[in-house]
């Protein structure tokens, strides 16, 4: 496609599965990244860096097992990266949980599940990339979210809209402390997606949260959008929530 990224080492969390991650992975190989493949299923992730390894035969692809709620983990895999492939240019924190249930009677295992990965494992990845980054001159980190803080999930999704809230707060307040270094950090936000696991499981969401615009959100769009933003042709912008969800909601 193009090799805007070559050079650069890019990992990406939940990359894997299929949905935005993988998609993501994807689109940063295709502009010659070399790309870490991170997934929680240690065959998984060997499987899909293969497979991406031959159909981007000019970018280096590897697969790596993590756990995003797993410090010990994320430690052992960020030490790996940097020391046999270089310095973490590009971080895409995409690993999330998504447990459904009222405020009134939600376990309160699962509350700490879901913080842990989809807040604590972004904002520890992303304590032990930062160094690196700054190390290196500057790197661009992008955590994707979705606009349910906005608009208080669907009565189900409360424990992963406050997540996802405290997830766009980071953003916010990593860019301020990368900024000084050329660090920038971004969110890209969204809704409905078609062509992931939730969506094939839960298709019926399509009949009352279809987005205004005639074609709904697929998953090569958000890895566009990520692609960008990790990107020299985004090295201005950093703090910005980016709404990718077909006009289904529009952030002031």
């Amino acid at each position: 496609m193009d090799e805007e990224l070559k050079g650069r080492v890019a990992l990406v969390t939940a990359a894997a599965g299929r949905g935005c991650g993988q998609a993501i992975a994807r689109r940063l190989a295709a502009s010659g990244a070399t790309v870490v493949v991170t997934d929680i299923h240690e065959r998984r992730a060997a499987e899909v860096a293969a497979q991406m390894a031959a159909d981007y035969p000019a970018a280096t692809v590897v697969g790596m097992p993590l756990d995003a709620g797993d410090w010990g983990r994320i430690d052992a895999v960020v030490d790996a990266v940097n020391n046999e492939l270089g310095p973490i240019q590009i971080l895409v924190n995409n690993a999330t949980i998504n447990v459904r249930g009222a405020i009134f009677d939600y376990d309160p295992e699962d509350w700490l599940w879901c913080l842990r990965v989809n807040l604590s494992g972004a904002w520890y990845l992303c304590r032990h990339v930062m160094p690196i980054m700054r190390g290196a001159g500057g790197g661009s980190i992008v955590n994707t979210s979705s606009y349910a803080p906005d608009v208080g999930g669907d009565g189900l999704e409360s424990p992963y809209a406050i997540t996802k809230g405290g997830l766009n707060a980071l953003t916010r307040c990593m860019a301020v402390e990368g900024a000084p270094h050329d660090i920038r950090v971004n969110t890209v936000s969204m809704g409905v997606v078609v062509g992931t696991k939730f969506m094939d499981d839960n298709p019926e969401i399509l009949d009352f949260a279809s987005p205004p615009m005639r074609t709904p959100v697929g998953v090569d769009d958000i890895a566009e959008a990520t692609a960008f933003l990790a990107s020299d042709r985004a090295r201005h912008i950093t703090g910005e929530i980016l709404n990718v969800a077909a006009g289904a909601y529009m952030r002031n």
